[in-house]
């Protein structure tokens, strides 16, 4: 598989995350008619292409909530895949809702937006590159943020903290350090994550494995720039969120 990863816009990057694309060989490859959801602090809306040519048809969309835990869906078959991965914060802040509700949630994006999603689907269908579809995406969320509606600044800059820290924090630190009690503090968290505090910063610690895999030499390497415990606790842990061993899991990306 190639994978590319692309940065938003400034005007964005409160909000998004990345957007990536990510395109099989339909000469080499299998077609994929499995979609792997492993854990993750991003919310995610994913387009999908039977492959990556100008007029390929689009197969479905979906918003994958946050989750801590690994899932596999059954979907049409594609060869070609176009994300936008953005903060879960951004849920209460550009649609109005807690991010609780979208917690461990894979959805079509119609059911999640109704009518904004299918003026969406019809715009990225008649796009005829990747560029055009991103700056659509792109339009579409300056759109939600010349609205916005909810935000909680002492929340935002605690979750900017532990991703700057890789999850690397103690809780009754975090919550000192904002002047909150750890009820209040935790109930304000999970509006913002869908997640209580303890959790997301060790979802937030998986997803640096995950970034970091590429420069380490081994998994017990790993676990220790990652301050697990120890290379049992780390692989645990990478199976809970996964569903897969490390070995399985990135050979999944070969396939």
């Amino acid at each position: 598989m190639k994978y590319e990863i692309i940065q938003p816009c400034d005007l964005l990057k409160d909000f998004i995350s990345h957007f990536w694309v990510g395109t099989w060989d339909v000469n080499t490859q299998n077609t994929n008619s499995t979609h792997y959801i492993i854990a993750s602090s991003l919310t995610e809306i994913t387009f999908a292409f039977k492959d990556n040519k100008k007029n390929s048809e689009l197969l479905f969309t979906s918003i994958q909530g946050q989750t801590d835990e690994p899932n596999q869906y059954s979907v049409d078959k594609y060869y070609h895949l176009l994300g936008v991965s953005f903060y879960s914060h951004t849920l209460p802040y550009l649609f109005n809702i807690p991010a609780t509700e979208l917690n461990n949630e894979y959805l079509s994006l119609d059911t999640f937006s109704g009518q904004e999603a299918r003026i969406l689907n019809e715009k990225i269908v008649y796009a005829r590159s990747i560029e055009q579809r991103i700056h659509i995406i792109t339009e579409y969320f300056i759109n939600l943020v010349r609205k916005k509606r909810f935000e909680d600044r002492l929340i935002l800059n605690a979750l900017k903290d532990i991703r700057k820290k890789n999850g690397e924090v103690r809780v009754k630190e975090l919550t000192s350090d904002y002047g909150l009690s750890q009820k209040q503090f935790t109930r304000r968290f999970k509006v913002f994550t869908g997640f209580n505090p303890k959790l997301y910063s060790r979802i937030i610690r998986f997803e640096s494995v995950i970034k970091k895999y590429p420069n380490a030499q081994n998994l017990t390497d790993l676990a220790y720039l990652n301050d697990y415990y120890d290379q049992a606790h780390f692989i645990h842990e990478f199976k809970s969120f996964t569903g897969f061993s490390p070995k399985d899991f990135w050979k999944l990306s070969e396939e």
